[in-house]
């Protein structure tokens, strides 16, 4: 890997949502940290009571010739009906990407993520990826990357089975600066049969539009699709969120 030209303090970001992240780290190339962090809950009491705690953070150090991004998120939800308490939600995901640029559209990259989500049938999955991409569009108001490569991922689902190997990744992002206040960012990855890994899918979209001061209101679209689940467990999960958060 590239020697990094600045020293960066190593900053966690942690994060509850099932969803994409929904503040959106700026990508201004002056080595200094942007990010935020998004925050929603919801609490209901009577005949049946429920909690849920959604929160998402995602920070990004940039260059002219690097990139460092950071990101965490999980959701969290119980419920309770004639005195029976479920657990709803317990995802937790925590993740990182380096990007190293080879030229003005070409860049490298390298991450990693590890993530828990029990009640989607995982009780444990860690990802290890690299690859290329290429800057289709890249300016101040827009920008467009299409990226490729492999990662090797091992799964353990919550039904004992394991699912372990290599596999190839393609993916394009984007994000876009609609006005001095709001801005959009998607992301899809797709992953093809990767023998017992089966096929899967990721896309995210979120929206951030500045409120008051810092402050934020933030809307986020995800969804998850793998092939291969435990018995009973459904292949896709979709959740919108809306939340109030802050970004620096």
């Amino acid at each position: 890997m590239p020697r990094l030209r600045l020293t960066r303090p190593a900053l966690a970001a942690l994060a509850l949502s099932f969803a994409t992240p929904a503040v959106l780290a700026q990508d201004t190339p002056d080595g200094r940290w942007h990010g935020g962090l998004s925050l929603a809950g919801a609490f209901a009491s009577g005949n049946s009571s429920s909690r849920t705690l959604a929160a998402n953070a995602d920070a990004s150090a940039a260059t002219a010739d690097d990139k460092i991004s950071l990101y965490g998120v999980a959701n969290y939800g119980r419920n309770k009906v004639g005195g029976v308490t479920s657990t709803t939600a317990n995802l937790l995901r925590l993740g990182g990407r380096y990007d190293f640029n080879l030229g003005p559209q070409w860049f490298s990259f390298g991450a990693a993520e590890g993530e828990t989500n029990k009640a989607g049938g995982v009780r444990d999955r860690y990802n290890l990826t690299g690859g290329v991409g290429y800057h289709l569009v890249k300016n101040d108001t827009h920008s467009w990357d299409v990226f490729g490569g492999l990662g090797y991922t091992a799964t353990h689902f919550t039904d004992g089975n394991t699912a372990n190997g290599v596999q190839v990744l393609l993916g394009e992002e984007s994000s876009h600066k609609l006005s001095e206040t709001t801005t959009l960012k998607q992301r899809f990855v797709y992953y093809p049969d990767g023998g017992e890994l089966g096929d899967r899918a990721t896309f995210d979209a979120g929206l951030a539009t500045t409120i008051s001061g810092g402050w934020t209101l933030n809307v986020g679209l995800a969804s998850r699709y793998a092939d291969r689940v435990p018995v009973g467990t459904k292949k896709t999960d979709n959740l919108l969120t809306v939340g109030f958060g802050y970004k620096f």
